[in-house]
């Protein structure tokens, strides 16, 4: 049996996009609504909060003392430290009915991240690579809501969820040139298990999916399409997930409490919290950003 416990009582309106740190042993995750990027110790339980002025959607580990995210318009470093921003890539500053929402970075070590209407108006977001020299480049244009991105242990597959479709799709990936092609969808969520949203990938290739609306994260092998394991957790609303811990078997779950009513936060009294739970898995390293 899976053990599932509740790490940070947070209540975060907008849990997200967790993201390990090998060598600091550390968890980065994000409260998007709440303008909050967090920093959890597992050793001590410690979670640090710094405050950002506009919405984070993502985080990824880069050089020593900073992480790189994404802000409404574009793509930031932040210094631990100090908390202190600086722009490295303008995306979308134009369209202020967008922001931003998921990221993760390829095996070379770019960037990849994508847009949704703030309104989730259809259609209205991209998928964009952020090369390590800052370069962005539209890989993929009329997107829902752009979500989980996961990468096979050789490099030449590419996983991706545009949330509304309910369909997780892959694409033949060149790791040299950071190009995708030979799009198909490998995965279809039911209706009555929610939304996919975030996920990661373990060390056997399977997928880890976390499920809006679905209270629940599942594991399915996507070359079969088969759906081998769920974990239901007490939130509805499962945003992402990211293995960690010091020999990644730690699986870390974000969960969202935004647009829950009274009745349903009281039923729900640890939506928005931060959940580990522990597998007999081992789960693949988040990749650092290489610029």
């Amino acid at each position: 049996m899976r053990e599932l416990s509740l790490v940070v009582d947070a209540k975060a309106q907008l849990g997200e996009g967790p993201s390990w740190d090998d060598v600091l042993q550390c968890l980065y995750w994000v409260d998007i609504l709440g303008r909050k990027l967090h920093v959890f110790h597992p050793v001590d339980g410690r979670d640090r909060v710094i405050e950002l002025d506009s919405y984070v959607s993502s985080v990824v580990p880069a050089r020593p003392g900073e992480v790189v995210v994404t802000l409404a318009d574009g793509v930031y470093r932040v210094e631990l430290e100090t908390g202190r921003t600086a722009r490295m890539a303008e995306v979308e500053g134009d369209v202020p009915g967008n922001r931003f929402n998921d990221g993760k970075c390829d095996p070379a070590g770019r960037l990849w991240a994508g847009t949704m209407a703030l309104d989730e108006s259809p259609g209205r977001g991209s998928l964009y690579r952020i090369d390590v020299d800052g370069r962005v480049t539209r890989v993929l244009k009329g997107v829902g809501i752009s979500n989980g991105l996961a990468w096979t242990a050789d490099g030449r597959t590419m996983y991706y969820i545009d949330t509304p479709t309910r369909e997780i799709v892959a694409f033949d990936y060149d790791v040299r040139t950071g190009s995708i092609a030979n799009r198909r969808v490998v995965i279809r969520i039911p209706e009555d298990r929610g939304f996919p949203d975030g996920m990661t990938i373990d060390a056997q290739d399977r997928l880890w999916i976390a499920h809006w609306e679905g209270g629940r994260v599942s594991r399915w092998d996507p070359r079969t399409g088969a759906l081998l394991e769920e974990i239901f957790l007490p939130a509805t609303r499962v945003t992402s997930c990211t293995f960690g811990g010091p020999n990644l078997t730690d699986l870390y779950v974000t969960t969202a409490r935004t647009g829950l009513d009274d009745s349903a936060l009281a039923a729900q009294p640890m939506a928005g919290g931060l959940f580990v739970l522990r597998t007999d898995v081992q789960g693949t390293p988040t990749v650092r950003f290489a610029g």
